[in-house]
C-alpha cells in the first residue's frame, strides 16, 4: 500500500534585540514550481502514475481524498503542465542525441481528444514516438500533433541524416 509522508519545512524565525530590524525568517527551500505546495519527489509520483503507469488525474484524485488529501485533478494537471515546462531542457538535450543516431525508428498513434479547439470529440489526433536503435540507452520521445501531416514529420526529424524506420 501506498505511503504518505507529509514533509513540513519548519522556518527559523531570527530576532536581533540590539537593532530594530524586526523579526527575520529563514527563506523556504527552492520549490521547482514557484508558490506551490508540490515537492519535487510528488511531482515525480504523479507524472509515473499518469504517464508510466496510465493512471487519469481524477483517479488520482480519488485515491488522495481517500488518504485525505484534498488535490483536484485541474491542480494536477496544472502541475503536469508546469513539470513539462522544467523538462523542457532536458527533452532539447534528448533530441539532440536522438537525432545524432544513425538509427531511428518512429511512428505514430492515434489518439482521441475530447476537448480541443476547432475539432470535434469524435476526430483523430496523433502521438508521434521516435526512438534511437541504441539498446542499452535509449531514448525515446513522444510529441503530440493535432493532425497527420507530413509538416509534423519534417519539423520533428529536422536534417536528420540516418536509417529511419516507420
Amino acid at each position: 500500500p501506498a505511503v504518505v509522508q507529509v514533509l513540513v519545512h519548519a522556518r527559523q524565525k531570527y530576532v536581533c534585540e540590539a537593532c530594530e530590524s524586526g523579526v527575520q525568517m529563514a527563506a523556504l527551500p527552492t520549490q521547482p514550481i514557484p508558490k506551490s505546495n508540490a515537492s519535487p519527489g510528488l511531482l515525480a509520483h504523479i507524472a509515473v502514475a499518469k504517464y508510466q503507469d496510465g493512471l487519469p488525474l481524477y483517479r488520482m484524485e480519488t485515491i488522495f481524498k481517500r488518504m485525505g488529501i484534498h488535490l483536484p485533478r485541474n491542480t494536477l494537471a496544472n502541475w503536469m503542465m508546469k513539470s513539462s515546462e522544467l523538462l523542457q531542457p532536458l527533452y532539447n538535450l534528448l533530441n539532440d542525441q536522438l537525432l545524432e543516431s544513425g538509427y531511428i525508428h518512429m511512428d505514430e498513434t492515434r489518439v482521441q481528444v475530447l476537448k480541443e479547439p476547432d475539432k470535434t470529440a469524435e476526430s483523430l489526433s496523433y502521438m508521434w514516438v521516435r526512438k534511437t536503435g541504441d539498446r542499452e540507452h535509449p531514448i525515446i520521445l513522444f510529441d503530440y500533433a493535432s493532425r497527420r501531416r507530413t509538416d509534423v514529420a519534417r519539423s520533428l526529424l529536422g536534417d536528420y541524416q540516418g536509417y529511419l524506420q516507420t
